[in-house]
This record gives structure tokens, sequence and C-alpha cells, in this order.
């Protein structure tokens, strides 16, 4: 904004420190007022972001341990060599040690057609695919098909049901493979081409064994099941998936030798219940910091307080009031189990938790079972805070509209500050032209003053003369 003045010829008052100073004194307060709420509006809405992004890390804490399938269990298994074995343990599970010793994997079937002419060209029919007893797939060949198109007929017909072609060539000719996804004994394939066409070339006896050929055609791996030893008692199995032992689920890798050993899960559950603490406590230490009060002194040493950014917010309040409930009142459903204090949860004077180790390995071994459904059962510990923090936390929840609505506010006070500022600027040259009028008015009346006293004195003087 420019503003044309001479100052003060007239007046003799210094209009460009006067007007200034006259408009700081109308928009100082209300400039006070927007800066005050800007500053309490951006720290409560920083305040907010850190209290939801605490309670967000403390809900993944939480169903990081309830979905994992071990947190809780009241025993765990383990495999000595997991490249031979993996294993993973199911409810029924019992304390115990096997030694398996893999002989031979699960393979499925994988056949080679004899030799073809690298520009082989065949003739209209039919190619008849099978999977050891199962169903029969007849695949339609095109009069002229190259072995390419036949691949793909088979690809695009048979990939869902778990069989594929592709071509193996070599300085002999082109040779059509086809594998399966089924293992076990009897699950070869077979594939048979229409009599009296170029498509029985491509025929594959699947009974043949892997030293045998039909005109060059023969396997190259045959199906075959699993050949494994538990604890010396020989066994077979159609795939490499083992789950004939009670609450056990095998998963067999390559020949070998390994020990699974199912024993009590006390280390894993005293991990997962001190991470439960840790992480309550986390969250517990960013709420005391946004809602408490602290003495403190100035920098003269005088006594004074710092309060936090949420310091009696009733939606934070509430929150916590429901968290403490949760974790003090009783749990259905877990036995005797009821009340943390049981597992060695206790309460600090400032709210955190506190874990006595001893008192928990005592309960782990007395119930096991029980802390899990403690915990993680449809009524259990982590099910009930869950349905407290989902109020708050999310795209939808208490703390994200508190968010938008402080937003809004910060909105809002942006929209006062350039009212204010238009409403000063418009202040401003209205008291400039009101004082440069005011100016030039004084400076035509000291005129007409002075020229009244010259024509008095002139007259004055012809009248002494």
């Amino acid at each position: 904004m420019a503003i044309t003045t001479i100052t003060g010829l007239g007046s003799g008052l210094d209009i460009n420190k006067l007007v200034p100073a006259l408009v700081e004194a109308e928009k100082a307060p209300k400039q006070s007022q927007i800066d005050n709420q800007k500053v309490r509006t951006e720290t409560q809405l920083s305040a907010v972001g850190m209290l939801k992004s605490a309670l967000e890390t403390f809900e993944s804490s939480l169903l990081a341990l309830k979905s994992s399938s071990t947190s809780f269990d009241g025993y765990k298994a383990v495999s000595s060599k997991t490249s031979v074995a993996s294993v993973t343990m199911g409810a029924s599970a019992v304390a115990g040690s096997y030694k398996l010793e893999v002989e031979s994997l699960a393979t499925a079937s994988k056949v080679v057609s004899a030799v073809q002419a690298k520009d082989a060209a065949y003739d209209a029919g039919e190619l008849k695919i099978k999977l050891g007893d199962g169903a029969e797939y007849a695949i339609a060949i095109s009069d002229g098909a190259t072995l390419e198109d036949i691949r793909e007929s088979i690809n695009s017909q048979l990939s869902s049901k778990g069989i594929s072609a592709n071509i193996l060539t070599d300085n002999s000719g082109s040779r059509l493979v086809l594998s399966s996804e089924l293992t076990g004994d009897g699950n070869d394939i077979s594939v048979t081409g229409t009599a009296g066409t170029s498509l029985v070339g491509l025929d594959i006896d699947g009974k043949q064994k892997q030293s045998e050929s039909v005109d060059g055609a023969g396997f190259i791996t045959p199906a075959a099941n699993a050949k494994y030893s538990i604890d010396g008692l020989e066994m077979s199995n159609k795939d490499n998936t083992i789950t004939g032992l009670q609450g056990l689920t095998i998963k067999l890798q390559e020949e070998g030798t390994t020990t699974l050993t199912v024993s009590a899960n006390t280390e894993g559950i005293q991990a997962s219940v001190e991470s439960f603490v840790m992480a309550y406590n986390t969250l517990l230490t960013v709420t005391n910091g946004l809602s408490k009060v602290t003495a403190t002194t100035d920098k003269d040493g005088n006594a004074t307080t710092q309060a936090g950014a949420l310091v009696a917010d009733s939606t934070l309040r509430s929150m916590m009031s429901q968290m403490r409930t949760a974790l003090t009142s009783p749990v259905d459903g877990a036995g005797s189990l009821q009340v943390l204090a049981q597992l060695g949860v206790s309460t600090n004077r400032d709210g955190t938790l506190a874990l006595d180790n001893d008192k928990l390995k005592a309960a782990v071994a007395d119930d096991p079972a029980g802390i899990k459904q403690f915990f993680t059962g449809d009524k259990g510990l982590f099910n009930r805070i869950g349905d407290i923090t989902t109020v708050y936390s999310g795209a939808s929840g208490l703390l994200a509209s508190r968010e938008t609505s402080l937003n809004s506010t910060i909105t809002g006070l942006a929209e006062e500050q350039a009212s204010l500022d238009r409403r000063i600027e418009n202040l401003t040259l209205t008291m400039y032209k009101k004082f440069n009028a005011m100016d030039g008015l004084v400076a035509r009346l000291n005129a007409t003053r002075e020229s009244v006293m010259a024509t008095l004195n002139a007259l004055n003087k012809k009248s002494d003369d």
C-alpha cells in the first residue's frame, strides 16, 4: 500500500509515525487473539497427532501378538534341522521328541515325448492326456499345428488342472515335456495321440519306468510318494506335507535326519507378556507427557508450571479411563485366570505396568492354555482393549475427527488473519487521508491567519502614518 503525504507541513505533526501507531493500537487486540489461538490450536493438533500415532503403534503391537500363531501357545514345536523339515503346531499337540528321517521326497510326474523333427507339422486330431486314474483331458489339434502350437494349447487348457507343457530342444531335435503338480504314486502322466496321424509320435506311456522307453519316450521324473520314518517307523505319504503326527504339520524339505521337539513355551509366553507390558507403558508415557502439569522455574528462578498440550482434555481422559478399567476388570473364559495380577502384572503409582517374572513363570507352568485365552480369547484382554482403541484410532476414529476439526480451526484463523489484514490496510489508508486532509486544512487556516494578520498590520501602519 503506497501512501503519499507531506508530513506535518500544516500541523507540524509527524503523520508517518502517528498513523502506524494508531493503526497498531487498533490491530493489536485482535492480532493477539488470532496469534494465541493459532499457537494453541497448532500445539493441540501436534499433540493429537502424536497421541493418534502412539495409539496406532500400541494397536499394531497387540495385533502382532494376537495374530502370531505361537505368541501365547502353551507349547512350541521346533525342528533341529529346518533344511530337512519344518514343523508347525496345532492346538492338540503334546510334549514329546521325535526323530524324523527323510529317505526321499514326494515327486510329481514329468515325462518327455520321442524326438520330433524341428520343422514338424501335425495332422488335425486330438491328444488325450491323463493323470494317473483321474480324468482324461482331450486337446484338439488343428491341421498343420507345430509343436509350439501344441504346447500353447495344452497350457491354455490344462494349467488350471495342474498340468503344463514345454519344449526341450537339442541337436537331435525337439521333445514335448509335460509336468504335473500332483505328487504321489499312481499320479503319472500319459499322452495318447489320435491313431493313424502324426500325433501318435507324441504318445507317452505313463506306466513306463524311468529306465525304459517307447520309441525314445520315457520318464524324466516318475510320480512317487515321500518315504520317511518317525522314530524308526517307516511311512509314506503322497505329498511332502505330513499331518499324521497329532497336532503337528511337518513340511519335508530334503533328504536327511532331524529331531522334532514339542516343549513348554515358557520363554515365548513370557516374552509375549513382556511385549504387552512394554507396549502399554510406551503408550502411557506418551499420554502422561501430553496431559500432566510440571512444576518448573523460569530464567529468574521464579516458580512456574508447564502444562501438557492435552491437560484436562476430555477425549484423552475418557480413553485412558476406559483402558484402566479394561486392564483391571476380570476376564471371562480363561478358567481360573481372571486378572493381570495373577500373571505377575501390577500397576505402579504412575500408572505404568510392572512384571514379576517369577510369578509369571509359575502361571505359565500351571495353566498355559488359560493364559492364551486370557489374552487372545474371544472375551480376552486384547479384544476388550481393541473395542476401546478402535473408537479413537483409524481414519474414522475420534482422534481423526479431532484432527479434522483442529485443521478447520487453523483454516478459519487464516481467513480471520486475511480479513484483519484487509481491514487494517483500509484503516491505514483512511487515516492517512484524514490526517493529510487535516494537515492541509491547518495549512490553509495558517495561511489565512497570516494573510489577515498582514492586512491588519498594514492598516495599523497606515493609521500611524
